[in-house]
């Protein structure tokens, strides 16, 4: 991983282009770091950064999404920790 300046990147962006297909290169700006993540030849849907081959799948994303509206709407149950050890078996 090279951690970098914006200004080292915009003094040589091709030099840092080039070296994030084989290196981690984060750009510090100000208090916040940027990333140049490769990608190959095309952009994958895949919403995560790291690329994890679970939001691939598209009931994945659904599932989450369906979740988030649950939470949204307050169709929750909050489980305590004697709920989560009885439904474990740890009782």
């Amino acid at each position: 991983m090279i951690v970098i300046t914006g200004k080292e990147f915009g003094d040589n962006p091709q030099k840092y282009i080039d070296l994030a297909t084989k290196e981690r290169i984060i750009i510090k700006k100000e208090q916040e770091y940027l990333e140049i993540v490769p990608r190959g030849k095309s952009i994958p849907e895949n919403p995560s950064p790291s690329n994890d081959p679970y939001f691939d799948d598209p009931e994945n994303i659904e599932r989450i999404l369906h979740s988030s509206a649950q939470v949204a709407e307050g169709k929750v149950h909050k489980l305590e920790r004697e709920d989560v050890h009885s439904l474990l078996g740890l009782d």
